[in-house]
């Protein structure tokens, strides 16, 4: 438990290297002990009785594991392939960066070159990047694979990155509970979001629909992945085709985001105040799949040869658009509508959003400081658990949502800007303390993230009115869920959490920001000074809240030589002292609340508000002492300022409105 370091792991503890050398030396082909070559790796699915498990040089005469990484970007569906796992492929394949980051120096792993039947892949998992190593044997009918393919049939990059990630999972039965998400999450180490474009009404709302595109843009120019699908109901609906051309099933990546203008060009089309058109370029690497002849439906129709009208083609011609379906071949290239291959197609964002189901995006977050290359984040992860044990005990850790939620774990945070740019992931474990993959239902996980005291060290146990939440996800079972957004100036608690209470799993917890936030968990229920106990400091015996919301009416002391009021206020109990934020106002809102654990109760609070000054010492404007007995609920105050020297001690230099809380039950807040 506790953060993750970057590391690279041997799954299995198989240390690729050294087998490699082993086998090379005895000359022997590698056959893989923890993933034997047997049909129950497959899964409990419909598998074929007549299965032979046959290396790549029993199948083709030449096997290459890339024919041409520079043009291997199609991918086919074998029998038994994962339909979001072909699409993950079909992605791979079309980004070379992060191919070569799956498939590590490919060109060490190519025939003829130093061959044993062993290969290599990497995959992230859970925060660290994990090297799995497999055998060549590769489940065959009728000399045909039965897994997912490349492009060329002597091509064998995807069927051997496919069996690598079922090891991983345990099979590859197990890989059909997944989503295309979680592929490209342990592809690429980013962080994954799934849009639903149907509830989300961007087909009819022109706002939304914008607000999207907008984001598209961001997106793209941060190098994030994205694809759009129509979700299949049916494995049957898979690669049935729309009257637009799409495939559904298919994951339709986004490879260029543009505004331009249709229609008419130059001065004419500004002076009519033509708007810019929203277009996506989409691209689809998938090829129709080839089927062992023994496997083949006989009562099946014959297979469809190629289509009268493309995609690309109908797309066009029927597209909601007008001025787009009007739009000539000859024109693509004067608009900068280009295409880098023959799978892609552009395609007006409102026939996107109403022929699509789903989006998929998953942001590429450079954590490396010292890049010059586009955005830099800090990141902060961490791997623990939702874990039961004795009620209010460190191990009470799985509350659920609701009424039960500040039983899960917590993580603390500050903002120091006005405004921080914060990503968070969190996704479920369920093998982390496993050494076999067993198949699970994910539970519906969520989190919070809750504004809290500006000074708060130790966990949070009621959520009174001045710990608003600002952040609250809706529950999905899903692997991940994640939340970009942005949070104001102050300390804020993330809280992770399932549905239901006392539901056990692992988890991972990753917070990205543009700047260092400081996370750390909270552990404590109370402040370490009153853990340890001790006759001659005593321990405390209330807690005060106080919430500083405005002052009003401030006076300039006499005799001083500026005139302008730059206010802060400050709190002090039995010694720990804080204070708000400087306000260039003379009646300033701060809204700032603090808490402190008492010892002393007979000894007040000190308040007071100081200006500013850039040369001099801060001027003292007024104060006052607040004996903040118990309350047991918050309780609202105007409080009224004096000068320090003043002779009057009515006298006021402004007043405070405040709402305070004490409580004898140090757990109370």
């Amino acid at each position: 438990m506790g953060k993750v370091k970057d590391k690279l792991v041997f799954y299995k503890k198989q240390n690729y290297n050294e087998l490699k050398k082993h086998h090379l030396e005895q000359k022997t082909l590698f056959i893989d002990p923890t993933f034997p070559a047997v049909d129950s790796i497959i899964g409990t699915s419909s598998i074929p009785p007549n299965i032979l498990w046959k290396r790549p040089s029993d199948i083709c005469s030449d096997p290459r594991l890339f024919v041409d990484i520079e043009t291997s970007r199609t991918v086919r569906p074998g029998e038994l392939s994962c339909n979001w796992i072909v699409s993950a492929c079909a992605v791979l394949a079309g980004v070379r960066e992060l191919c070569n980051r799956v498939i590590p120096n490919y060109w060490e792993q190519e025939w003829p070159t130093n061959y044993c039947g062993m290969f290599r892949f990497q995959f992230w998992r859970y925060g660290v990047w994990t090297q799995v190593v497999v055998d060549d044997l590769l489940p065959t009918v009728d000399n045909v694979l039965l897994t997912t393919q490349a492009g060329s049939e002597n091509e064998f990059w995807a069927p051997l990155l496919e069996k690598a990630y079922a090891k991983l999972y345990g099979s590859y039965d197990a890989l059909r509970e997944g989503h295309l998400s979680d592929a490209l999450v342990d592809f690429t180490g980013g962080v994954s979001e799934v849009v639903d474009i149907d509830a989300g009404e961007y087909s009819v709302n022109q706002d939304k629909r914008s607000a999207l595109f907008d984001k598209l843009l961001k997106e793209i120019s941060e190098h994030s992945i994205m694809c759009f699908t129509i979700v299949a109901p049916t494995l049957n609906d898979i690669g049935m085709r729309t009257d637009l051309g799409i495939n559904k099933g298919h994951a339709y990546h986004v490879t260029a985001v543009k505004r331009v203008h249709l229609g008419e060009t130059g001065l004419r089309s500004l002076f009519r105040n033509h708007r810019k058109s929203p277009l996506l370029r989409l691209r689809d690497p998938r090829e129709k799949g080839r089927t062992p002849p023994s496997l083949r439906n006989t009562n099946s129709p014959e297979e469809e040869g190629e289509y009268v009208y493309t995609t690309a083609a109908l797309t066009r011609l029927l597209s909601s658009n007008i001025e787009w379906s009007k739009v000539k071949e000859s024109e693509r290239q004067r608009l900068g509508l280009t295409f880098n291959e023959k799978s892609e197609f552009w395609m007006p964002f409102e026939d996107v959003v109403s022929e699509f189901t789903e989006l998929t995006i998953c942001r590429l977050l450079n954590r490396n400081l010292f890049s010059y290359s586009g955005r830099n984040w800090y990141e902060a992860a961490f791997v623990d658990a939702w874990r039961t044990g004795m009620k209010g005990s460190k191990n009470d850790r799985a509350g659920g949502g609701e009424e039960t939620l500040l039983r899960n774990p917590q993580y603390i945070c500050d903002i120091l800007k006005s405004e921080e740019e914060l990503v968070v992931q969190l996704m479920q474990i369920h093998d982390l303390d496993s050494a076999e993959n067993i198949a699970f239902l994910n539970f519906l996980i969520g989190f919070s993230i809750i504004k809290v005291e500006e000074n708060r060290t130790t966990r949070l146990h009621k959520q009174w009115d001045h710990c608003p939440t600002v952040v609250k996800l809706d529950y999905k079972r899903k692997r991940e869920v994640n939340y970009r957004g942005v949070l104001v100036s102050g300390r804020y608690i993330l809280i992770p959490n399932t549905y239901k209470p006392d539901e056990t799993a692992g988890f991972m917890l990753r917070f990205f920001s543009s700047s260092n936030i400081n996370v750390r968990e909270l552990q404590n229920d109370l402040p370490r000074n009153s853990l340890s106990c001790s006759c001659l400091s005593g321990e405390p015996e209330w807690v005060t809240v106080i919430t500083i919301h405005k002052a009003d009416g401030l006076v300039r002391p006499p005799g001083r030589w500026t005139t302008k009021l730059n206010p802060y206020c400050v709190v002090t109990s039995e010694g720990s002292k804080v204070k708000t934020r400087i306000t260039l106002e003379s009646d300033p809102v701060w809204d700032a609340s603090f808490v402190f654990y008492r010892k002393s109760v007979d000894k007040p609070l000190l308040i007071q508000v100081y200006s500013r000054n850039m040369v001099m010492l801060d001027t003292l404007i007024g104060e006052r002492e607040l004996p903040a007995l118990v309350t047991h609920s918050p309780t609202a105050l105007d409080i009224t300022l004096t000068p320090r020297s003043a002779a009057d001690a009515t006298a006021s230099v402004g007043t405070l409105q405040l709402t305070i809380l004490t409580e004898d039950n140090l757990m109370a807040v």
